[in-house]
């Protein structure tokens, strides 16, 4: 494929737009620290945001963060391989993890509320061997989701400006650590606020110039629907009905619809970039934003496919338009070729754009999500378990550069060995899969014991390989590189993965049942290792005369616990407050007293676990979240992977010029609610807070901003927010 920009413009983008995002997020952070409560300088505010963002922007975070690059180039791809179901497909496989993930979310906030990381619940549950399972699972899926991001971004690049592609697999992730680095989990949600604007409005004028007018070459969905029925006739997809692209009755358009749903399990579910939105949101949101993410992400792999897909294929016989070979399908060129084909260069820039705005949202998840792995389950685990709050912070800070290092000279050796983004897509269920039931039940299922998670995990991603490879071996003939990527054999793989995992944790478990008791996981965390490293020197007499102050006696022990963060209460840690009862105020002028303390050089040594006060919020208003979004999240999967493509795939129909219209009427419509979801929701959210700023910024006041959601919604007091 000719490149249509110059590589000026390439570096330009990555470089000019990369530091830019760094300044604004820069800037952001400064502003954070001075007007409101949740400063960057804690361990819990870099990962987590302090578990306090709201619904708006965790819902366009959520969309963001399952924007990749695949998730652009992917679809049209399909839809241009497959025809009209290709982009549907693609989305129904992801749209239905992410709503599943909103069940297992209420589990999150209502059982293990003060975990960071998935692992760590995984070491509370089942000790370091647990731990280490989990760990693995999740380093091996961020590994292979920043690959397949930054494969995806390097390959755009390339096509259109000519661009080394081994220069963008480094630029693009070491621009985004830059502004990671600054402001954290925080500065990514407001970044990926940022980057869903401009992507969504790309996407709108695509589908409004394709279909709507504003193209010579096609401008209507009923000239779209006459270019792929005379396509059709000059080059049939062999597994469709009648070779049309206008039919869902599609032989691999079926295995492609299992293979999507089951590989997205995996990469939703051990993708701790989900965990950490998850913690970070406010409790009885966050299954709520999980649900919404998913049912506005849906339009945009959809529209993506019956917009520059089938606009692709449409052309394809067209006078000018570039012969893709299969190396440039794999690699999602195929969207690249519409776009830059039927608008010209402000296609070409307006493409580039979208995905580099994609690829450096969703790897900055991955880059927190990654960084706070290695911080708090390395380094702070088995490194340094003494480690304080602020050398936790530091080593996060330093996991981002370590990661964008690593994913990047990674992303290359898959270049360099021919292994592409499609190669990877079909390839990931079967690294990743077969830890879905084990993580997802350790957060909902008491029963679940340490030799079913652990073998689930281990053995399933073993014979899931084995699979892979023997099938490869049995169909193809040969194993290789080309071979190992086919549709059957990736399918024998992943299913392998799902299935196996699952059956071996659940038998395991019902054989040697575990009757595990939630108080035993629920407000602790691995940062609270140091409280008890503190009341053990207590007991022997060797702790200092602050230490010992602010240390709960042994008589109180059960009903206190050292505070949370700097400058908050202490809060009731009895059986009775995790049921939400508040009993957790010690006297004004000891919480004064120690805020005094907090500035003294006598704080220095004194170690402070760093993690948000218990919220407030009774267990049964979890519990019903649970229920309410697990009806919710099965009835939306149902929907759109039953009743919509299930009817159309077993019926020989081919749309029709009116049914078709109907389809692109209906995505449009779609489009805008995200785009009201995603665009006019999140700045009418934080319209009050910018009010405030602007009109108190002069006297340096403290803002006083209560987000989304009244006080036992959110389980945000007045002493967390100024």
């Amino acid at each position: 494929m000719h490149a249509s920009l110059s590589q000026g413009v390439g570096y330009g983008v990555i470089t000019g737009l990369g530091a830019f995002f760094a300044i604004v997020m820069n800037l952001v952070t400064l502003l954070q620290n001075r007007f409101s409560k949740s400063k960057v300088g804690g361990a819990d505010e870099f990962t987590a945001a302090s578990r306090n963002v709201p619904l708006a922007l965790m819902i366009v975070s959520i969309v963001s963060t399952w924007c990749w690059s695949l998730t652009l180039l992917q679809s049209a791809t399909e839809s241009y391989s497959y025809g009209v179901s290709g982009g549907y497909l693609y989305a129904v496989g992801g749209a239905i993890q992410v709503s599943v993930f909103s069940i297992v979310a209420s589990k999150v906030k209502a059982n293990a509320n003060l975990v960071t990381t998935f692992p760590e619940a995984g070491y509370l549950r089942f000790g370091t061997l647990g731990h280490l399972t989990y760990l693995w699972c999740g380093l091996c899926c961020n590994t292979i989701v920043s690959s397949v991001i930054l494969l995806g971004g390097s390959a755009v690049f390339n096509a259109l400006t000519g661009m080394n592609s081994y220069a963008a697999l480094y630029l693009l992730p070491l621009m985004c650590a830059i502004y990671v680095y600054f402001g954290g989990l925080r500065a990514t949600f407001i970044s990926d606020a940022a980057h869903t604007f401009p992507l969504l409005i790309f996407l709108i004028i695509f589908t409004f110039v394709i279909y709507c007018g504003g193209s010579s070459k096609i401008g209507s969905p009923g000239k779209m629907w006459e270019l792929l029925s005379e396509v059709a006739h000059h080059d049939p997809v062999g597994s469709n009905y009648h070779g049309s692209f206008l039919t869902f009755r599609s032989k691999d358009g079926g295995i492609f619809l299992f293979i999507t749903i089951i590989t997205g399990f995996g990469i939703v579910v051990l993708d701790q970039a989900y965990w950490s939105r998850a913690i970070a949101s406010q409790s009885l949101k966050t299954s709520k934003a999980y649900f919404i993410g998913a049912c506005c992400w849906f339009v945009i792999p959809w529209s993506m496919g019956l917009v520059l897909g089938l606009g692709a294929r449409a052309a394809s016989l067209m006078p000018g338009f570039p012969s893709l070979n299969t190396e440039e399908v794999t690699a999602g060129l195929s969207a690249v070729a519409g776009a830059s084909f039927l608008l010209g260069k402000a296609g070409s820039v307006m493409i580039l754009l979208m995905v580099f705005l994609s690829v450096t949202s969703a790897f900055s998840g991955e880059l927190i999500a990654t960084s706070t792995l290695l911080s708090y389950d390395v380094y702070k685990k088995y490194l340094k378990k003494d480690a304080t709050p602020q050398q936790v912070l530091l080593a996060s800070k330093m996991s981002v550069f370590l990661w964008a290092v690593f994913a990047g000279g990674i992303s290359c050796v898959f270049q360099r060995i021919g292994i592409s983004m499609g190669w990877l897509y079909n390839f990931y269920g079967c690294a990743t899969s077969s830890g879905v039931f084990p993580v997802a039940l350790t957060f909902t299922w008491s029963k679940l014991n340490k030799w079913g998670a652990i073998s689930g995990c281990l053995s399933g991603m073993a014979i899931a390989l084995a699979v892979w490879l023997g099938t490869c071996k049995a169909i193809m003939g040969e194993i290789n590189v080309d071979n190992l990527s086919d549709r059957w054999v990736s399918f024998a793989g992943n299913a392998t993965a799902l299935f196996s995992g699952g059956i071996i944790s659940i038998v395991v478990s019902l054989i040697w049942p575990q009757e595990f008791d939630w108080n035993d996981i629920r407000n602790k965390s691995i940062l609270t290792a140091e409280t008890e490293k503190l009341t053990f020197e207590r007991e022997s007499g060797d702790v200092t005369e602050i230490e010992e102050h602010y240390l709960p006696s042994s008589d109180d022990k059960q009903e206190f616990k050292s505070p949370s963060k700097p400058g908050e209460s202490f809060s009731s840690n009895s059986s009775k407050n995790r049921q939400g009862s508040g009993n957790d105020i010690l006297k004004e002028e000891e919480r004064e007293e120690y805020r005094d303390l907090e500035n003294s050089d006598s704080l220095e040594n004194l170690e402070i676990i760093d993690v948000p006060r218990e919220e407030n919020i009774p267990l049964t208003k979890l519990n019903r979240q649970f229920k309410v979004f697990s009806g919710l999240a099965l009835a939306f999967a149902f929907a759109v992977s039953v009743c919509i493509p299930v009817p159309q795939i077993a019926s020989p129909y081919v749309y029709s010029k009116g049914f078709f219209t109907f389809v692109v009427v209906a995505n449009i419509i779609w489009m805008f609610i995200t785009f009201s979801v995603c665009v006019i929701w999140p700045l009418f959210e934080s319209g009050k807070f910018i009010y405030h700023l602007i009109n108190r910024s002069k006297d340096k006041e403290p803002i006083v901003f209560e987000t989304s959601g009244s006080r036992s919604d959110s389980g945000i007091g007045p002493d967390q927010v100024e």
